[in-house]
């Protein structure tokens, strides 16, 4: 009996501590502090939510695609689209795929000018709540639209289910949920209306407009910040509001290209930094409008303490991990990181060390999210089975009639992406080629591997993003020289024609190694595609070129890009060097 009185004792203790712990920012007036955790709260039960859906989901996979497509044959047998193609005659997968032609982005354009305009059941019974804004691979403007049962599977799988699997990953692993809190969000949005008065911008600037007035909650920018109206300094004023913040839990961006960016740019600005928060300032050397800089002050208080703190560390140096350093709370990092980003990958895990788990939340395009991140560190992805009917062509085929159902595909093989969306987009060529890699019970798991239109082939060769990628993670392990980035240029000037191979060193390569360098570079290459390596060896093709660019050039390129107009948030490794402008500027920055 006296044992049992002394556990209830410690038990209620417990409870006292963990109430105090929760309830302690209201007695120091810190009350934002509290509502944060418990904003977090929500999302990490929705989140936990949005797993079980998924693995409910992926146990009945089949019979839930073949349900979506019925249901949006029949929803959109009388939309215009609907008329022309036969909906109404449709029963089976198979009269789908008779009925109905593959499709590009330009079979829709005059559909979506028109819907721009206010015309409606053209595409989709359901009217568009917003017009996804994206520049697409070749820089011309495309804009999809995106009904609120797309935006709301967007929310689910990109948002929600991110807590969801960072608080899995933290009850396996400590016995405890993810710790609650603001984050750091480096995803930048823009948004504007269409003549109907339906918002245009990307995906993320409609489920953040979505939940504008709890921003303050979240994230440690304020909304001016997050949804700049104007051009300004956008790396200063995340990274000014971030650092004084010292309990930041989580940091996330679309691709890890922006975490990595901004953290860059703390490690060469942290005085600057440092001094504005001690003194209560917004730099003035920094580009701000007046107006805005007005505005943000009001967010702002000196804070002496935390500059000392930040300063300490920073002076420390950034050979060990930083960010457990200068946010001690920090838990997880959310960002594609897969792929031809995993030298970002490797760049952001030097900022924050082993023991902070990296999410690499999705795979998704403008035109439909296709498949998430079921765990921590998962680079292969699960398919969403009702987000979407998705067929598959093998990558060799040359017949398009035949495409291939979730039920049909083989594990280690390669199909492009066609997809029909839940916003009006039917059997929608992605030009995104995937490999399946297993499968989830009845669901697929695929990770991405090339744009189909990122080859590059002189003589038929056709190298690819994968074999790039595969040759440079080998460079590494071989040199141990860090790659920063990388991008592939077919020179056909000169004869025969030959590769040049492009690399941003993470430290200055000294010139009397350039020559080895580039002999493992080639092995490297030819073994990654052997179709390559027998050109090379034949005299088909001529001896590869290696070429050292100046530090920073890859981020330069991102920041001129944002410049001309173009969303940080959909910015993608530069790969192929393929067009006179990119040419110009990445040999125009040879070490």
């Amino acid at each position: 009996m006296k044992s049992i009185t002394k556990d209830r004792i410690r038990d209620k203790m417990q409870g006292v501590r963990s109430l105090w712990a929760k309830y302690r920012p209201i007695f120091r007036g810190d009350r934002k502090s509290l509502l944060s955790q418990d904003r977090t709260e929500v999302l990490i039960l929705r989140g936990r939510r949005a797993v079980r859906k998924v693995d409910a989901d992926s146990r009945k996979a089949v019979i839930l695609q073949y349900r979506l497509l019925t249901e949006l044959i029949k929803e959109n047998q009388n939309t215009e689209y609907g008329k022309k193609y036969g909906f109404s005659g449709i029963r089976t997968v198979q009269d789908f795929r008779k009925k109905v032609p593959l499709s590009e982005y330009d079979d829709y354009e005059p559909y979506i000018r028109r819907m721009m305009e206010g015309e409606t059941n053209l595409l989709s019974a359901k009217p568009p709540k917003h017009f996804a804004m994206t520049t697409g691979s070749i820089g011309v403007p495309k804009y999809v639209p995106v009904s609120q049962e797309e935006l709301d599977k967007y929310a689910r799988c990109c948002v929600e289910m991110s807590f969801g699997v960072a608080d899995e990953y933290y009850r396996n692993t400590t016995g405890r949920s993810v710790p609650g809190g603001r984050g750091l969000n480096a995803v930048e949005l823009k948004v504007v209306q269409a003549s109907s008065g339906v918002n245009q911008g990307t995906i993320s600037s409609a489920l953040m407009s979505s939940v504008k007035d709890s921003i303050p909650l979240m994230l440690s920018s304020p909304w001016e910040v997050v949804c700049p109206g104007m051009e300004m300094d956008m790396k200063y004023l995340k990274a000014r509001f971030a650092l004084a913040d010292r309990g930041l839990v989580f940091m996330d961006s679309v691709f890890l290209t922006g975490l990595v960016d901004l953290m860059d740019y703390i490690r060469d600005n942290y005085e600057m930094l440092c001094r504005d928060i001690y003194s209560g300032q917004i730099n003035k050397n920094v580009k701000i409008p007046e107006e805005v800089r007005s505005a943000m002050m009001q967010y702002i208080v000196p804070d002496r303490r935390r500059a000392k703190e930040l300063l300490a560390e920073f002076r420390e140096g950034f050979d060990t991990p930083v960010i457990p350093r200068i946010w001690p709370k920090m838990s997880w990092v959310g960002g594609i990181g897969t792929g031809g980003f995993f030298p970002y990958a490797r760049r952001m895990s030097k900022y924050s060390g082993k023991n902070i788990p990296f999410n690499n939340l999705c795979y998704a395009a403008s035109e439909s999210l296709i498949a998430v991140a079921r765990h921590m560190g998962d680079e292969s992805y699960v398919l969403i089975p009702d987000g979407g009917f998705y067929e598959f062509l093998p990558v060799d085929s040359a017949d398009e009639t035949k495409t291939l159902g979730i039920d049909e595909l083989e594990v280690g093989e390669d199909y492009r992406v066609i997809v029909t969306n839940l916003s009006g987009f039917y059997r929608y060529r992605l030009h995104d080629v995937v490999r399946v890699t297993g499968y989830y019970n009845e669901t697929p798991m695929i990770r991405f591997v090339y744009r189909e239109n990122q080859l590059v082939s002189i003589a038929g060769e056709k190298t690819n993003e994968e074999n790039l990628r595969w040759c440079m993670e080998q460079f590494y392990l071989s040199t141990k020289i860090h790659v920063s980035d990388y991008s592939i240029y077919a020179d056909r000037s000169t004869s025969p024609g030959r590769y040049v191979i492009l690399i941003e060193p993470g430290k200055e390569v000294p010139a009397s190694q350039h020559a080895y360098c580039r002999d493992i570079v080639e092995e490297k290459l030819m073994q990654s595609n052997p179709a390559y390596g027998e050109m090379v060896r034949t005299g088909v093709l001529g001896k590869l070129e290696l070429v050292f660019l100046q530090p920073q050039t890859y981020q330069l390129y991102r920041d001129l890009q944002v410049m001309k107009g173009a969303s940080p948030n959909q910015l993608k490794p530069i790969r192929v060097i393929d067009t006179p402008q990119k040419e110009q500027f990445f040999f125009g920055l040879r070490d």
